[in-house]
């Protein structure tokens, strides 16, 4: 017999069909369907209560169960920059649960935990200081009362395009000097009024010459203590490696 739909209609009057005493075989000849249809739709009603049920819908098995997934989740937050293999390594380890890398990839994806650049913090950023300093600073003090310093460097390095275009297979090559020439550091004190001091040293400024120029440039030769106009300034540099001078308190005219 060949193919052809049958509709839920004729399908049910076959089932009737049968439960007022008619035999398959008349059925099969009144209806022109075929006797394995008939027992399939039966065993269908009798299963579901219908004889076309819902599909069940079902695609590969998780490699990873709820456990592993949710101590995945925690693994990645602690370690974003962890490999793949050292990822397949810990479910292992941990949750006996070997499996590739290529499918380890596959299952980050589907859990939303994208490889992307890693930004790094500072470990010795304390964000309750920060925020203790702040409210300090903006309840005592006020725009033209502050100093800031910020060291910058600048040397010969060449700058040139991370990414070229080339054919496939092949890797773009450009010829160039590479010159990076003398480091130079500069340090500026910054006011409201522009710079009051600056200091430029070749290479890098350790935390003896930053507290140097504080004393002898920022303070003593600009005589910036002046208490009768400003009752105190804040001087601030944002680098962690001038802890032992970044809360001077000191005083501009």
């Amino acid at each position: 017999m060949v193919y052809r739909k049958i509709s839920t209609d004729m399908k049910k009057q076959a089932l009737q069909m049968l439960d007022e005493g008619w035999d398959v075989g008349e059925i099969v000849d009144a209806l022109s369907v075929s006797k394995d249809s008939i027992l399939r739709w039966q065993d269908k009603y009798d299963t579901y209560g219908c004889v076309n049920p819902s599909p069940v819908l079902q695609g590969r098995r998780r490699l990873l169960n709820a456990a592993a997934i949710e101590d995945l989740h925690e693994l990645i937050r602690e370690s974003p920059s962890l490999f793949l293999d050292e990822v397949a390594e810990w479910l292992a380890l941990y949750h006996d649960q070997p499996i590739s890398t290529t499918a380890l990839h596959d299952n980050l994806w589907d859990l939303g935990l994208t490889y992307k650049k890693l930004r790094r913090v500072a470990a010795e950023c304390d964000n309750v200081y920060r925020a203790a300093w702040m409210h300090d600073v903006l309840t005592n003090y006020t725009a033209d009362q502050m100093v800031l310093l910020d060291e910058s460097s600048k040397d010969g390095h060449t700058l040139f395009h991370q990414y070229g275009r080339a054919p496939i297979g092949e890797t773009p090559q450009e010829s160039m000097v590479h010159d990076r020439g003398i480091q130079y550091s500069i340090l500026p004190a910054l006011t409201l009024d522009g710079y009051i001091a600056i200091c430029v040293v070749e290479g890098s400024i350790d935390g003896e010459e930053f507290f140097d120029f504080v004393l002898n440039d920022v303070v003593s030769s600009h005589a910036l203590c002046t208490p009768w106009r400003v009752p105190s300034a804040s001087l601030s540099r944002p680098s962690a490696a001038s802890s032992l001078i970044s809360s001077v308190p000191l005083c501009v005219p």
